[in-house]
């Protein structure tokens, strides 16, 4: 897919995720037709955003019955995406220059230790900590010199400094002004990473 259509096929994904939150209702058959779709456009289901959503479509139609809690949850997941528009506004990098995120080193987790900040698209934090043990990393609660990566969750927003992960990444920028080498990485980065 050339990066022109790939970069169409995400506008039009996240213009049917606003379609679908826009009446703050979300039937079954809205949730099919966005399975359906992601079905039908498996370079965009691999990747951010696609794969979050796709996930979270799993989660909720895993027992065949979706629960006005899992219709919830999954409202909340596609409004959280909807209010972020990562590919259209380019709002993940404007994040990155009010955080101190650095997506560009590559994130290789085999043996690596890492440390997960804020409420992350992919889940639970323990959701999030099986999938890094599942890729050889060791999960850890708080930031030390021992970590390798922390990962900030993408519903960390711009006020990052008042919330409760706030000191977290902060600890993170100390370490790294001491010369340590944590690399402080998005939740996007880190699903790429998983997805490479």
């Amino acid at each position: 897919m050339s990066t022109s259509a790939h970069q169409e096929a995400i506008e039009q994904l996240l213009g049917i995720v606003n379609g679908l939150v826009a009446d703050d209702d979300l039937h079954d058959l809205e949730i099919e037709f966005l399975k359906v779709w992601l079905s039908g456009h498996q370079d965009i289901a691999r990747m951010w955003p696609g794969a979050a959503i796709g996930r979270a479509i799993d989660t909720v139609l895993a027992d065949g019955h979706v629960s006005e809690e899992e219709r919830a949850y999954l409202m909340a997941t596609l409004k959280e995406l909807a209010a972020n528009d990562f590919a259209l506004t380019d709002s993940a990098a404007a994040a990155a220059i009010a955080m101190p995120i650095d997506d560009t080193a590559p994130v290789a987790l085999r043996d690596a230790v890492v440390c997960l900040a804020g409420d992350f698209l992919h889940g639970t934090r323990a959701a999030c900590e099986r999938l890094l043990e599942q890729a050889g990393a060791w999960p850890v609660r708080s930031v030390s010199s021992n970590v390798h990566y922390l990962v900030i969750g993408s519903k960390v927003g711009s006020d990052w400094l008042a919330a409760p992960c706030g000191r977290e990444i902060e600890e993170a920028v100390a370490l790294q002004q001491a010369g340590h080498r944590i690399a402080i990485v998005s939740e996007r980065r880190w699903i790429e990473s998983l997805e490479a």
